[in-house]
């Protein structure tokens, strides 16, 4: 749930909603629009931006938390930090002073950040922490001050790093790393941070004299966000609309920028009756042939094998989706994104070097161009996999292109490509097959408050044939309501290269409206009062009926001051099985099925040293019933040592044809010490009973050098087979070491 409640996972919340349908609601929706008519608090960005000044250093700065170069004394302070939540407009709590300078190799920023030593709040020293959950402070840089894109440098007050790309304050790419350095010092009433972000990671146009910026700071003993200039509440605080302009700067002119990242795998296997020791190298070369366009090429991509994707017990008719890993496809990712939601996607990164199933094949190699300027972006990729077993040979192509319209809108459009060869399985021969998808995509806001979002993709596939895909997002949104409503689309549509949730022809009706309403009438240790209305509705594209439905309602949702919230939701579900339906394989037989569950979430203050979460979910499910209990509970007593816990119970009884009983059980125990951000130990230990599976990671990370690594990871996986005659189990002992070369 915490990461639910990241500001970035906010607004992909948002996407997601939806509200009941009918006429209550279609009566509901004009009343509530009226009164956000009356309550719009959002205001306009101001038609001349505030201006802060960088200067030059004539000596050089050395990044140690200290301060006391004398630059930091020369430059201009900025301190028109306030208040964005609880309380936008006010000035912050306590006092920020910002200081920017800039030499030939990077830009660098100072802050003081005044507030009592006990009252820092940070939860561990992980890279890419939580937004809500960490004291940070923060720039959001504008290169091409097109008022859209931007990347993010972010650091708490241990020194972790946070970092990541941003279109349109939101689309987020979260996991772009980028080589920059900062130190942070602790004292009795305020915390230092000094960055400095080389000019080689940052994207701007020939002889750029100013760039668009924005700095964030949480305090989160208060749970107050804060920044400079003023970003209102109902959006991110990466609007780069309205941003400040960063004045007195005098970019480097263009050099060679040439960044080669090889790696060496040592990797031990030991598997029922198989034991092997494996060897790999390879990497990846970064050319930035101008500052605005990008050419990577990798030859034997890395796998990431030093992370593991999380077991889930999926129970509900949706595809499980799983994010990317592989550093070669993070960077600049949203450049070939012309999808509005995860659910329909043209393009998905994990649908190369990966079978079915997630596990990894090899790619021989690849290349990818990007290039982002105020008025346009585009992207290429080109991709080969060898065959390997019964798996074909394949090559993977995407280009994509989008151009920057008036406002903040923009038009875009991208082709898909994949050629399968033909591999033999069990003696026969299949044939070979082409799949290439067209689409068209587009963003209108004309003003910061509403605008529409769409995409319409269409696919050919040779075995599959011709279909078509579709999303469209239409949105409103202010300091006091949340109103949007999604679409979906989906005939045949077979992307190649692509994603599709679920696997059936359907159109899909997502309405929703959400509140937060804050009064003086509320009591002082209540921040909002949060209901909220939503809906998704599924229809046959090929006849109209109804595929299922189901519409959460959320009357009650309250949010404390401290961070912590309660909420209860009625959830109606309609569900209409053309076909049997096999939950944790136990058959459910077609039919119409009409049925209520019921949830309460409870979840305390998640920046404390001792945090907790609690959901319970009961009621009908299809013929039988369904309870669900998920409790997640973390202890960190510093930020140098944290253990979580997460356990998830489902209890099923009188299901399917059968009216089988059915337990599961999903437990998970994460431990992570840290000496300090660079250098950190973490395990996991995951028990899933609904497939008899067990699975240990253990994991050192040594962060030697800016973005190079040393990693010596152990993975032990233990499952049934063959209704448990005999237990599989394979060991894996991996030693990964990167070396990031820049020239």
């Amino acid at each position: 749930m915490t990461e639910c409640r990241s500001e970035l996972d906010a607004r992909r919340k948002k996407r997601r909603a939806a509200g009941p349908p009918g006429l209550v609601l279609c009566a509901f929706l004009p009343a509530v629009v009226a009164q956000t008519a009356v309550a719009q608090d959002v205001f306009s960005p101001p038609d001349a931006a505030a201006r802060y000044r960088a200067v030059l250093a004539r000596e050089p700065i050395v990044i140690d938390g200290r301060l006391d170069e004398s630059v930091w004394q020369r430059a201009e302070p900025i301190r028109e930090f306030v208040q964005k939540d609880p309380d936008q407009g006010r000035p912050i709590s306590y006092p920020t002073v910002v200081r920017v300078a800039y030499d030939d190799t990077a830009l660098y920023v100072a802050a003081i950040c005044h507030q009592p030593r006990e009252a820092t709040r940070v939860q561990n020293l992980q890279r890419d922490f939580s937004y809500d959950e960490n004291d940070l402070f923060g720039i959001a840089i504008d290169g091409f001050m097109d008022k859209r894109n931007a990347v993010v440098f972010q650091t708490t007050p241990y020194g972790s790093q946070r970092d990541m790309e941003v279109i349109d304050g939101s689309e987020f790419n979260p996991d772009w790393d980028a080589r920059w350095s900062v130190a942070t010092r602790i004292e009795d009433d305020h915390w230092v941070a000094e960055i400095a972000i080389p000019w080689r990671n940052l994207r701007y146009p020939p002889a750029a004299d100013r760039f668009g910026v924005i700095f964030a700071r949480n305090i989160r003993s208060l749970n107050e966000k804060t920044s400079a200039p003023a970003v209102p509440r109902a959006f991110t605080v990466y609007r780069m609309a309205y941003e400040a302009v960063l004045e007195g700067i005098r970019t480097p002119p263009p050099a060679t920028n040439l960044q080669i990242n090889p790696y060496v795998l040592v990797e031990r296997r030991d598997e029922t009756d198989i034991a092997a020791t494996e060897y790999e190298t390879g990497g990846e070369v970064k050319w930035a042939v101008s500052q605005s366009t990008v050419l990577d090429l990798t030859i034997n991509t890395d796998f990431a094998q030093a992370d593991a994707d999380r077991q889930v017990v999926n129970l509900d008719r949706f595809s499980v989706f799983f994010p990317e890993r592989r550093q070669f496809f993070l960077e600049n990712a949203n450049v070939f994104n012309a999808s509005v939601t995860n659910w329909i996607r043209p393009f998905f990164s994990r649908r190369i070097g990966l079978d079915d199933s997630g596990s990894p094949l090899p790619l021989d190699g690849g290349l990818r161009l990007t290039s982002r300027s105020s008025k346009r972006e585009f992207g290429l990729l080109a991709m080969h996999q060898p065959s390997q077993g019964s798996n074909a040979d394949s090559s993977f192509g995407v280009a994509r292109y989008s151009r920057n319209l008036a406002g903040q809108s923009r038009l875009g459009g991208m082709v898909t490509w994949r050629h399968d060869g033909s591999p033999r399985t069990g003696g026969l021969t299949i044939d070979e097959n082409r799949n290439v998808t067209v689409t068209v995509d587009g963003l209108w806001r004309p003003r910061q408050s509403y605008g529409v979002q769409a995409m319409v993709s269409t696919s050919h596939d040779d075995a599959s044939g011709s279909g078509i895909g579709s999303q469209l997002w239409a949105f409103y949104e202010n300091n006091l309501v949340y109103v949007g409503l999604l679409e979906y689309f989906n005939k045949d549509y077979n992307p190649g290269v692509g994603l599709e949730i679920l696997d059936t022809n359907y159109m899909m009706h997502s309405p929703a409206v959400s509140f937060d309403i804050r009064s003086e009438r509320l009591p002082g240790w209540v921040r909002s009062f949060n209901p909220s209305v939503r809906a998704f509705i599924f229809q046959s594209a090929d006849d109209g009926d109804l595929l299922f439905g189901y519409a959460p309602l959320e009357p009650i949702r309250v949010r404390f001051q401290n961070g912590g919230q309660i909420g209860a939701v009625v959830e109606p579900n309609w569900q209409r099985l053309a076909d049997p339906f096999s939950p944790v394989g136990i058959e459910i037989a077609p039919g119409d099925y009409d049925y209520t569950r019921y949830r309460l979430e409870v979840e305390s203050d998640q920046s404390a040293s001792l945090a907790a979460s609690l959901e319970v979910e009961t009621g009908d499910y299809f013929d039988g019933e369904l309870s669900t209990y998920t409790l997640s509970a973390r202890y960190a007593p510093s930020p140098y040592l944290e253990a979580t816990a997460d356990v998830e119970f489902n209890r099923i009884r009188d299901l399917g044809i059968l009216r089988r009983n059915a337990d599961t059980e999903l437990y998970g125990l994460n431990l992570r010490m840290a000496i300090s951000p660079q250098l950190q130990f973490t395990a996991f230990y995951q028990r899933n009973t609904a497939n008899d599976t067990s699975t240990w990671n253990a994991r050192l990370s040594w962060e030697y050098r800016p973005l190079s690594y040393l990693y010596v990871v152990y993975n032990r996986n233990e499952a049934e087979r063959l209704d448990r005659m005999f237990r599989e189990t394979g060991e894996q002992i991996i030693a990964k070491f990167t070396y990031l070369f820049e020239v």
